[in-house]
């Protein structure tokens, strides 16, 4: 879940609270410009997902098992709560023109 970025959870905030020893202080996508490239990706995710209701964890599973050369994903927790976001990701589908605007919003992120 890209240490958690891709929960829905992750605020600009959040992120500027961090503790002192976070590791994810040091992490490109948890610093400027990447991480307000990144919160503006899971605002779009959340969109989709509010369409159907799951959450941007599980649209951006589904994304991935979606895409044609992708037979797995590999997708870590912490805890209980946490599994409770993006259960059922594997059965989610997105349609056609949902995959098409989170490719969309890739390549703007990339380009911006």
């Amino acid at each position: 879940m890209s240490a958690g970025l891709l929960t829905g959870a992750m605020t600009h905030q959040r992120v500027a609270n961090f503790a002192a020893d976070d590791w994810r202080r040091n992490l490109p996508n948890f610093q400027e410009p990447l991480l307000s490239r990144n919160l503006r990706l899971v605002e779009r995710l959340r969109d989709i997902g509010n369409r159907h209701k799951p959450t941007p964890g599980k649209v951006a599973i589904a994304r991935t098992l979606n895409n044609p050369s992708v037979t797995g994903a590999i997708v870590g927790f912490r805890s209980v709560k946490q599994v409770s976001g993006v259960i059922g990701a594997a059965e989610f589908r997105l349609l056609p023109g949902e995959m098409s605007e989170i490719e969309d919003a890739l390549k703007q992120e990339i380009a911006a």
